[in-house]
């Protein structure tokens, strides 16, 4: 299941598609740490995007003719007759990610997500793994460009939770599954961003192109490491064998994203993954200012969703969340978003080994384990919605300064 790295037409030809982006700190002093080897693929990585998903919207067809056809052959899991060409590459490009899957390692690893409840999942994923993606300017200025996050912060933060936890249900990665679909729609819906984006005639020589190779590459470890290492922190610790299940599943969910194979295959679980999670962050940079405008509203999204499953005062739900946050990220970095200090934080942290052992009492018990597997797979299932901005795209996209950018 390897992929190779493929030259994009998308790519505008007003900047160096080459070379090592001048935001990305010392490539020699990167080498030094992280070896040769490493600086050459994450370098490649840095101006690779994803040709066959982009070609949605390079083959000369509008979005709103292609759009239709691509969730049709979405909802019937292969290509047929009306299937236009660039939409059967998409197509044949999914399934061949899930050629010789191990279907049953697949389902241990959406099991053991659905061990940990779905609340702490929602501050794992929200206060947790978002803020680690926004932290990163090279995401968070397309972000805040597009508006996607900071108008609208809470449908869009009830969007990217609505396709993870599709990843979580039985089945539904099979070709014509429901995440199936959203899988294929998020992936159409990278292209359409960076499209825009490409269009604009911007000079990316600074972090290197528009949702590349290495933005995906480490968006997918928030789903992953940086996720579940916070559910760690709330009390949640998994085996390394259940680990492994987890990170398998999204091996195979990164593949069907078009996210290169060998990237994603040395990536097993949370301690496996610590030496590229640190040179992930050796590049990075700080955060700006997009990202902690992302955050703001991240925040605001969040409180306004949780309200709907617990029944708490605005300000006593701000102080949980705050806690957890600060309890996940570390002060460190809290602070560089400056979240205020939680009044709950001290009985949170008192509480966590408790947390952990009644978790690991659960995974002792499987008939108990089973009835909260299924339970939590039913809360996902019974929130899960089609009305989403990324299952749409057939006209174009919003900007933040007003313009509407068409898709075709």
């Amino acid at each position: 299941m390897t992929q190779t790295f493929t030259e994009n037409p998308l790519a505008a030809d007003h900047y160096d598609r080459t070379g090592w982006p001048v935001s990305r700190g010392s490539r020699e002093e990167f080498v030094a740490k992280f070896g040769e080897d490493r600086a050459q693929r994450f370098e490649q990585a840095y101006w690779a995007m994803d040709p066959i998903a982009d070609a949605l919207y390079t083959s000369g067809n509008k979005s709103k003719d292609v759009m239709p056809n691509l969730r049709d052959a979405l909802a019937r899991g292969k290509a047929d007759e009306n299937t236009l060409p660039e939409v059967a590459a998409l197509i044949d490009d999914m399934n061949a990610a899930l050629e010789n899957v191990d279907w049953e390692r697949l389902e241990r690893g959406q099991k053991a997500a659905l061990s940990v409840p779905v609340l702490a999942q929602n501050l794992s994923l929200g206060p947790g793994a978002l803020i680690h993606t926004y932290s990163a300017p090279s995401i968070a200025d397309i972000l805040v460009n597009t508006g996607e996050l900071t108008e609208g912060a809470v449908h869009r933060l009830a969007y990217t939770t609505n396709w993870i936890y599709s990843v979580y249900l039985k089945d539904e990665l099979k070709p014509g599954g429901t995440s199936y679909i959203h899988t294929g729609m998020v992936r159409a819906m990278h292209a359409h961003v960076r499209r825009v984006q490409t269009k604009l005639g911007l000079d990316y020589s600074e972090w290197g192109a528009p949702i590349s190779e290495f933005d995906m590459f480490r968006t997918w470890f928030d789903f992953t490491y940086i996720a579940f290492t916070y559910c760690r922190n709330l009390g949640y610790r998994m085996s390394v064998e259940e680990e492994q299940d987890l990170f398998y599943l999204w091996q195979v969910v990164g593949l069907m994203l078009g996210i290169p194979g060998d990237l994603l295959a040395p990536e097993t679980d949370i301690d496996a993954s610590q030496e590229t999670i640190d040179a992930i962050h050796f590049v990075d940079g700080e955060p700006n200012d997009a990202s902690r405008a992302l955050v703001d509203a991240l925040f605001s999204g969040f409180v306004t969703n949780v309200k709907a499953l617990l029944p708490f005062p605005d300000e006593s739900i701000y102080d949980w969340m705050y806690a957890a946050t600060r309890i996940m990220h570390g002060d460190e970095v809290a602070d560089k978003y400056n979240v205020p200090h939680a009044v709950s934080r001290p009985f949170t942290e008192l509480a966590v080994p408790q947390v952990q052992a009644g978790y690991d009492l659960l995974r002792a018990n499987p008939e108990a384990l089973e009835k909260e597997v299924q339970q939590n797979h039913q809360i996902l299932l019974d929130a899960l919605t089609h009305e989403t901005s990324y299952m749409g795209q057939d006209e174009g996209i919003k900007m933040n300064d007003g313009e509407f950018r068409p898709g075709a």
